[in-house]
């Protein structure tokens, strides 16, 4: 398997920790989403993508995670399969996943505008939902993984959004403000399986186009 995208992603990156979680040998494409050869493999050209065998080609994290939650089977699947459980890991990766897009609105719309040219009550906006989710996130965490004892989805999807607010838009999660969250974000990062997900230094957005 091939996935393409650069890990400074977070929706990259939730299918990276997935992949070294289930022990799944891959190669990577550290193709930019900004590369005009993006459209060649992705014709939203949107990341990440995940060539299978025979090249067929996934897209959308979502999509690819449960490829790989049924190539694993259910008793390995960091989705639950049925029921109020796989109710609640769902509830939460869209919580979360919804919060990454937010995040991303605003590190686009500053990045690629300048001062004068951004608008500014659609990041007001974007940032209000973003601590909206963060809030109820937060009020709702257990311990030591966000559902309880059992590391899934949710876990792995979280810890990506928390280690992309902390690389692109730390304003947004200051030390203490979201304190639960916070410790389970440290508890992903000492895992294996976020460790070989890093960004690496030179996995950056562009200039301005």
């Amino acid at each position: 398997m091939i996935l393409v995208g650069q890990y400074d992603s977070p929706f990259v990156r939730r299918v990276a920790v997935t992949l070294h979680h289930y022990h799944l040998r891959f190669e990577r494409n550290r193709l930019s989403v900004f590369h005009p050869g993006m459209v060649e493999i992705n014709p939203l050209m949107r990341i990440p993508s995940l060539i299978i065998d025979g090249g067929e080609t996934l897209h959308d994290s979502g999509a690819i995670i449960d490829y790989l939650d049924e190539m694993v089977g259910p008793k390995k699947a960091l989705t639950p399969p049925s029921g109020e459980e796989r109710r609640r890991v769902l509830q939460i990766v869209a919580l979360a996943t919804g919060a990454i897009e937010k995040t991303l609105a605003v590190v686009y719309e500053r990045h690629f505008h300048v001062p004068q040219g951004i608008a500014h009550e659609w990041t007001v906006r974007c940032m209000a939902q973003l601590s909206g989710a963060l809030v109820h996130l937060d009020a709702h965490a257990g311990e030591p993984w966000y559902s309880g004892r059992k590391f899934t989805q949710a876990d792995v999807t979280l810890g990506c959004l928390i280690g992309y607010l902390n690389l692109r838009l730390p304003e947004a999660f200051p030390t203490g403000r979201y304190p639960r969250l916070e410790k389970l974000a440290e508890r992903c990062e000492a895992l294996d399986a976020f460790d070989k997900a890093k960004p690496a230094p030179d996995e950056v957005m562009p200039t301005r186009v």
